[in-house]
């Protein structure tokens, strides 16, 4: 490994590619701020996964959905951007399975799902437009933040591995704005001086929002469940999926999305080919013999994502976290993203909402000195 020091300065530092910091780095980009987005993946989006067949077929494996009715920051940058939206299939009837040997109980859909919307091409539409909203010179893929020192009226300085070359660079940087998961900044950065013992805390106790997860899509020629009156969507206690919904795109595959109940400990144990059979086992139980006859199966198991989850993530989260505002130990580095979103925590709503909050911070430490172009 070499090492070098970067002529490089910049306002702002962004860490990671995601939602939240595309947006942030969108929002920046009407501004004269100077700023760069770092990503450690080889591609921006961070926990948004979408499997594309083609145009008609896209199918996500990260965030699916969004609320319409009480999500307004998406709402609105979808219209912004003019991405079309589908409404989530939820007519006819919802399945309760309780046990392998019971017969699964048939509810209305429409009783226990509020309406909910997703995007037209996958929610890879959204990351597409907010990366065509960053200048691409302002975005640097494949490199890993590795170390922060901090000195009293300085910039801080950031030592960032280029994980194809192995050359590690530095950079300074007046602003750092974390939008990684939480428990990721503590395990995977090394802080000079270390960070309070408040900070760490606040930090680690955040669970990172589908840390423990592992989500599925099958695909088929046709919805064959439609003809039976079904929705797609399942509530199962009867595994391996423990919810399940019609992923069923306009004009391309049918498809069925799906959550795990088997936590990471038990998956691990287990091929990816073993899974997917329990999975159409469980398809064909809830829906008939025609669930066998799939087309295509895509598959993320987000407990095995290093760029995502640390070691105390891999715990299924059984209930909704309770998320909140950002940390303010620290006056010039700040923390963005979906676990600091008070209100919609886990959703891409809060990715969006903190990202907005961040920029008004950022604008508030530098002053006015910055001019909207």
């Amino acid at each position: 490994m070499t090492g070098g020091v970067s002529d490089m300065r910049t306002q702002v530092l962004i860490i990671g590619g995601g939602i939240t910091g595309l947006r942030i780095g969108s929002l920046l980009s009407e501004t004269d701020i100077s700023f760069k987005i770092i990503e450690s993946r080889e591609r921006l989006g961070g926990r948004v996964l979408t499997k594309n067949l083609d145009s008609s077929n896209y199918f996500d494996l990260g965030p699916t959905w969004f609320w319409p009715d009480n999500e307004k920051n998406i709402e609105k940058l979808l219209k912004e951007y003019n991405i079309p939206t589908i409404e989530q299939y939820n007519e006819g009837d919802s399945l309760l399975d309780l046990s392998e040997t019971q017969t699964p109980k048939r509810f209305q859909s429409s009783n226990v799902n509020p309406a909910s919307k997703r995007i037209v091409g996958g929610v890879n539409s959204l990351v597409e437009a907010l990366k065509d909203n960053v200048p691409q010179s302002h975005i640097e893929l494949h490199a890993k933040v590795k170390s922060i020192s901090s000195k009293t009226n300085h910039p801080h300085s950031i030592e960032i591995l280029n994980q194809y070359t192995n050359e590690i660079e530095t950079i300074k940087a007046d602003i750092i704005v974390s939008t990684l998961p939480p428990r990721l900044v503590v395990n995977s950065i090394s802080f000079t001086p270390p960070l309070p013992e408040t900070l760490q805390l606040d930090l680690l106790n955040k669970p990172t929002w589908m840390g423990a997860q592992a989500k599925i899509v099958v695909t088929y020629e046709k919805a064959f469940w439609r003809n039976d009156g079904l929705s797609g969507n399942v509530i199962s206690w009867a595994g391996p999926l423990r919810e399940i919904y019609d992923a069923t795109t306009p004009e391309g595959k049918a498809a069925l999305f799906g959550f795990f109940s088997l936590p990471p400990s038990i998956r691990n144990e287990k091929s990816e080919e073993t899974i997917k059979n329990l999975v159409i086992k469980q398809l064909i139980k809830l829906f008939g013999n025609e669930a066998q006859y799939f087309e295509n199966i895509f598959y993320k198991d987000w407990s095995q994502d290093f760029h995502t989850v640390t070691e105390g993530d891999k715990l299924n989260i059984e209930s909704f976290p309770s998320y909140g505002p950002s940390p303010q130990h620290l006056s010039h580095i700040l923390f963005s993203g979906t676990e600091f979103d008070e209100e919609h925590g886990g959703h891409i709503e809060g990715a969006l909402s903190s990202a907005n909050q961040t920029f008004k911070k950022i604008k508030d430490i530098l002053g006015n000195n910055s001019i909207i172009k």
